[in-house]
């Protein structure tokens, strides 16, 4: 307590007596705190300055005034800081934390409250008590917790007391760590959670429960009002689904999904998004499910471009604009909110991407908005414990309101209480379980030898088993003849197992080049399991990629149906082989079915002749439904009557001529006699004439019209093998028989470019993330022999793959310039036994310099195939002379221009592949090197880029305008027809400005959503 010293001293009066007085000669107030210094008040007053004062309180009022204004001063000491008197008396049960040595709190429970050190801030005095959980359920723990009684969740059940925290000082502390035992009843302990009454709501709290401990702890950043264990019960599940831009919803989702991820939207510069918002599904009011649009940094092709969120996350205007343009995006649109789906930032950035996130939550929830965010896998790094990567997964759960996190791929992961329950009972004390959605996929693993895995689909998976062989090898048969047909034996194979523990089927098998393959199989019963992991954890549901738009398992849509309302029904694969035979009019004239173990179907030939498809495909519901189909064509023979002999006369002898003498050895068949299966001589000198590629996918009408308006006689069309022929033997020619027809009709000639292999025709060391040629070249050289007879007179041209010197076309690395040509070898034989008349171009490399493991020099690699034999396999040079900034008549080696800014390439780095004259005479040369002079270059693409905000790697584009496209463009043309040794020129494009707007396709193209480009105009009033 303080200490009051008064000091007084006796004046005589007046009348010469001594009399006590009241008045002071020296007053002294002196309060002294505990250690904090003294107050003192003193005041010296001579006898003639005291007179009229020592009059005036020489009252009884005066001198209680005095007393009382001592009294209040002291009081007023006591109670202000220093000592605040009045909050240690009222917090005389609350327990003084010290930022020297923090403070831990333990209830006669076991209880523990720690407050940690560098957590305190200021003064602080923290009370933590407990009030059983009878009381506080029945209001009778006083009427400032009622409301938190009567407003739990009945998603939740309270399990533990109400354990209080009070705080009273200068801030709350900001790192503690909750202790609290676990209630005996509360099983599985899968299901419980922490959270805290805050006076208004329930907030989930992040925690952890270690194995072996009957305790469940919580390290916070903040101090929380409260901590109660409740059992969580599980919620009706959400199912969302990845949608692919420009793609229908199919009728069986809309029962089914509630959510839909539309796909086509994605990060750039400075914090703006680029993407075709009209090929991304807008929100229906008649519609059973909702549209959350996904926002990534990454491409299909596997490109990441973790450069535009690196800057975007460290420079704040970008970020805050970044924000502002996904508030406007889901705004105006009327979408619920957005999917985000980030990756491969750097780990530096992590704080700053949770700041983004917390950020962004808080603008879309002022607008009544929902956030979702995608994780990447963790990585396990003990039983308990795992690495998050450059995701705070706790920060970023508290912000968000969907988290989907991806599953394991290793399916061993799901036997019971293996790796996927040990993710699960991690996470969901990092992320309110009720925000968890399992990122899961309906497509299959293939596991290699070394133990790298990757995603197949579904048909993929299957594929290895549905390999149609005929039992005698002829595909000719005669009529009535009995045929039997089989699946492909693979090599050392198990079958297809099913596993138990872990509800998945799968099979082993070796590859032709010796390597141990295993297949998971992902189908109705392996998605079951999955979702068995939403029900045992109440978690909120599943994000599904790849079930919309491929074929998957049939039996997965009932499952999910059923999923819906929390039933997981047990699925059993009944796996059989279905065989369907179908004459040439695609009429189904037989059916039949056999179990996987035993694949053999016999079949007996009809007595009408023709062309008969045998196909089978495997499916998992006993012949309801199919998959990974496969099939063989059979020739049965038209049986030809016998004619009546006709007398043959009898000969006269005719005297033997002389021998001619015999020509020298050339190596060439006799004059008169055709070579057996040696294709005609290579074309050479076909004529100059006009071309342009054209979208298959377009409006076919529109663009007949576009490409007469132009003048131009060719139009070009790529024909992706994979998107033909998904599986071996079962062609989609629909579409393509449509546009073909379309153009051939209008009187257009069509050159087809077709590369890309389908997965199952693959090498199984090949990279499946970029496109890539074929294992069998005579696989790939049959689908073009069955393109070349199918559009004889529709198609004048085929182009045999595509800048195969480059990375992402040869399957990983640059194919081999001889195994191209061995390639093209096979191909040209195939289509001119078919269509001798079809000119076989060669494919055309990319303008590149060298670059380990990613590009060959296109001229070095040109010069290469001809070594290896181009000369005599193809009728025309395929080439892609790049224009870059480049004008059309720029000598790459003298060319200038100061004015260009974004892109240096042609003026500091000198090369060819830079400009348009720099490759097409380097590709003459070469020619003429081999003796190939007489043949022409066919330029299957060529053009100028002109854009304001180009995509990565296309800069040049903004240094280029539109009126010099034109101007390059039109001089192109007539500068290689004055050549006189260039074949059919075809620009690139007509019209990808409007089926791929804002790609970078769209900078080259004639056509945009707004009109046409000036080059347009200037290519339609060139003389021809």
């Amino acid at each position: 307590m303080g200490e009051c010293h008064l000091s007084a001293s006796r004046h005589p009066t007046k009348h010469g007596y001594p009399v006590e007085s009241t008045a002071f000669s020296f007053l002294v107030i002196n309060v002294r705190g505990e250690g904090d210094g003294s107050v003192a008040m003193a005041h010296h007053m001579s006898r003639k300055q005291l007179r009229p004062l020592e009059r005036a309180i020489e009252t009884t009022l005066a001198g209680l005034v005095i007393y009382g204004l001592i009294v209040v001063l002291l009081i007023a000491g006591l109670l202000l800081p220093p000592i605040s008197l009045g909050e240690r008396l009222l917090a005389w049960d609350y327990e003084r934390v010290s930022a020297e040595e923090g403070k831990v709190i333990t209830l006669e429970d076991g209880a523990q409250l720690a407050i940690l050190p560098e957590g305190v801030q200021g003064r602080t005095r923290i009370k933590f008590s407990v009030v059983p959980r009878s009381d506080f359920l029945e209001g009778s723990a006083g009427s400032d917790l009622l409301a938190g009684a009567e407003s739990i969740p009945p998603w939740l059940v309270m399990k533990s007391p109400f354990y209080r925290i009070q705080f009273k000082g200068d801030a709350p502390p900001n790192r503690v760590v909750l202790s609290l035992p676990l209630p005996s009843d509360v099983n599985p302990l899968r299901t419980i959670d922490l959270y805290s009454w805050d006076g208004d709501t329930w907030v989930w709290l992040p925690h952890t429960i270690p194995p072996g401990d009957a305790v469940i702890e919580s390290n916070l950043n903040f101090l929380p009002e409260s901590a109660v264990v409740m059992q969580t019960k599980p919620l009706q599940p959400s199912v969302s689904a990845d949608l692919a831009p420009a793609s229908t919803v199919p009728e069986q989702a809309r029962d089914t999904i509630v959510e839909i991820n539309s796909q086509g939207l994605y990060l750039d510069a400075e914090g703006e998004i680029r993407g075709d918002l009209g090929a991304v599904l807008r929100p229906d009011q008649s519609a059973t499910f909702i549209v959350i649009p996904t926002l990534r940094n990454w491409e299909e092709s596997g490109v990441v471009r973790s450069d535009l969120i690196d800057n975007m996350l460290i420079d704040p205007a970008a970020r805050e604009r970044h924000i502002q343009r996904i508030v406007e995006l889901v705004v105006r649109n009327a979408y619920p909110g957005v999917d985000i789906d980030y990756r491969g930032f750097s780990p530096e950035l992590k704080e700053d991407f949770a700041l983004f996130i917390r950020e962004l939550a808080d603008a879309l929830h002022q607008n009544q908005k929902l956030l979702s965010v995608r994780f990447e896998m963790p990585v396990q790094i003990s039983a308990e414990s795992w690495d998050t990567g450059i995701y705070d997964w706790t920060s970023i759960g508290m912000a968000a309101d969907i988290v989907k996190i991806p599953v394991p791929t290793d399916m061993r992961a799901y036997e019971p209480g293996g790796q996927m329950d040990a993710l699960l009972s991690w996470a969901v004390g990092q992320v309110n379980r009720y925000k968890i959605q399992l990122l899961i996929s309906t497509r299959s693993i293939e596991e290699m030898q070394d133990g790298a895995r990757h995603q197949i689909p579904y048909v993929d998976a299957l594929a290895p088993f549905s390999r149609v062989n005929i039992e005698g090898g002829s595909t000719v048969v005669n009529p009535g003849q009995q045929v039997t047909f089989s699946l492909e034996t693979l090599q050392q194979s198990t079958g297809i197992q099913f596993d138990p523990t872990s509800g998945i089927y799968w099979f082993a098998y070796v590859d032709p080049n010796g390597q141990q393959r295993t297949v998971w199989i992902e189908n109705a019963a392996s998605i079951a399991r999955k979702l068995q992991y939403v029900a045992e954890y109440n978690l909120r549901g599943v994000a599904v990629q790849n079930l919309l738009g491929e074929d998957n398992d049939t039996q997965i849509w009932e499952v999910m149906r059923k999923f819906i309302n929390l039933v997981i029904p047990p699925v059993e694969n009944q796996f059989s082989v279905v065989w369907t035979v179908q004459d040439d009019a695609g009429g189904v004239i037989a059916q039949d079915k056999s179990d996987i173990t035993a694949p053999r179907y016999a079949w007996t030939a009809p007595q009408q002749g023709g062309q008969y498809l045998i196909a089978a495909a495997i499916s998992t519901d006993g012949g309801n439904s199919a998959a990974a189909r496969s099939s063989l064509q059979v020739l049965v023979a038209t049986p030809t009557p016998v004619p009546t002999p006709t007398p043959v006369p009898t000969p006269t002898p005719t005297p033997k001529p002389k021998p001619k003498p015999k020509p020298q050895d050339s190596g060439q068949p006799a004059s008169g006699q055709t070579a057996q299966g040696a294709p005609p001589p290579a074309q050479g000198n076909l004529p100059f004439d006009y071309g342009i590629q054209v979208d298959p996918r377009g409006n076919k009408a529109a663009n007949i019209a576009h490409v007469q308006a132009l003048g131009f006689r060719w139009v070009k069309l790529q024909m992706p093998w994979k998107d033909v022929e998904p599986e071996p033997g079962n062609y989609h020619w629909g579409m393509w028989d449509d546009v073909i027809g379309a153009y051939a009709g209008a009187g257009i000639k069509v050159l087809l470019s077709i590369p890309k292999a389908p997965r199952w025709a693959r090498p199984p060391n090949s990279d499946m993330s970029v496109e890539g040629p074929p294992a069998d070249f005579n696989t790939f050289a049959n689908f073009l022999s069955q393109v070349a007879s199918r559009y004889n007179g529709k198609v004048q041209a085929i182009e045999v793959w595509n800048e195969q010197n480059l990375w992402y076309e040869g399957g990983g690395a640059p194919m081999p310039p001889d195994q191209y040509v061995a390639m093209l070898r096979a191909a040209y034989q195939a289509i001119k036994a078919v269509n001798p008349g079809m000119i076989v171009v060669s494919g055309a490399p990319t303008p590149a310099g060298d670059v380990a493991g990613k590009a060959i020099d296109d001229i070095n690699y040109l010069s290469a195939m001809y070594a290896a034999g181009l000369k005599d396999v193809s009728d025309a040079i395929g080439a892609h002379p790049s224009g870059y900034n480049c004008p059309a008549d720029a000598d790459w080696q003298t060319v200038e221009d100061p004015s260009a800014t974004s892109f240096r390439g042609p003026f500091d780095n000198r090369h060819h592949s830079w400009c348009f004259r720099g490759t097409m005479e380097g590709y003459r040369n070469v020619m003429l090197a081999n003796g190939d002079g007489a043949k022409t270059i066919w330029p299957t693409e060529f053009g100028w880029a002109v854009s304001g905000n180009p995509h990565p790697g296309y800069e040049y584009a903004r240094d280029n305008t539109y009126e010099e496209q034109a101007q390059w463009i039109v001089q192109a043309y007539q500068m290689a027809k004055s050549w006189g040794w260039v074949g059919t020129m075809f620009l690139w494009n007509l019209d990808y400005g409007v089926t791929a707007a804002g790609t970078e396709l769209a900078a080259f193209s004639l056509l945009t959503p707004s009109g046409p480009v000036p080059a347009y105009a200037a290519l339609a009033n060139m003389p021809k």
